[in-house]
């Protein structure tokens, strides 16, 4: 039972980005401005931070594949960007201190990162002819704010599981 805590937990965080969308509420604040979940980005960094990156690269690979698949029609953008955040967090975390205020600042950047990253590969593929600017207001900022409000309230649980998790599998 417990070798499926951490499987559980990133399909947990996954599924939860496409149910936070669903229930979203549909406004005109909604119709301006872009809220992007990056829930699983969140526990991806945060797996890095308290489990290793090598672990984290596996798990961002294989989910970013499926995010992929399931949300995106270009196959292994996300799936790329997913494997090399959770190698730079990996390798941030043994330059730093791990604590809780690294793996947040770690994740609002990873979330920058990776949405930076999307838009400027639709940009390159001619798939959005928004200017940065367009961008940085309507979908990076909102996109930032409801990821931050994520980390505030789950991210100190998160990071005690992930210690929890550690530590069972340092006893076996």
């Amino acid at each position: 039972m417990k070798k499926w805590q951490l499987p559980f937990l990133a399909v947990l965080c996954f599924v939860s980005e496409s149910i936070f969308v669903d229930v979203w509420p549909k406004g005109d604040l909604y119709i301006r401005y872009f809220f992007v979940p990056r829930f699983f980005l969140v526990f991806l960094v945060l797996m890095a931070v308290y489990l290793g990156g090598t672990r984290a690269m596996g798990y961002g690979f294989i989910f970013g594949f499926l995010y992929d698949c399931i949300y995106t029609e270009l196959l292994g953008v996300n799936a790329f960007a997913y494997t090399l955040i959770a190698y730079i967090a990996g390798k941030a975390t043994k330059w730093f201190h791990q604590s809780w205020a690294v793996a947040f600042l770690l994740s609002v950047l990873a979330i920058a990162l990776l949405d930076s990253y999307v838009y400027g590969i639709q940009l390159l593929i001619g798939r959005t002819d928004w200017s940065f600017s367009v961008f940085w207001d309507r979908r990076l900022w909102p996109t930032l704010l409801l990821n931050i409000a994520f980390l505030l309230i789950f991210s100190y649980p998160l990071g005690r599981w992930l210690t929890k998790i550690r530590r069972l599998e340092q006893e076996e």
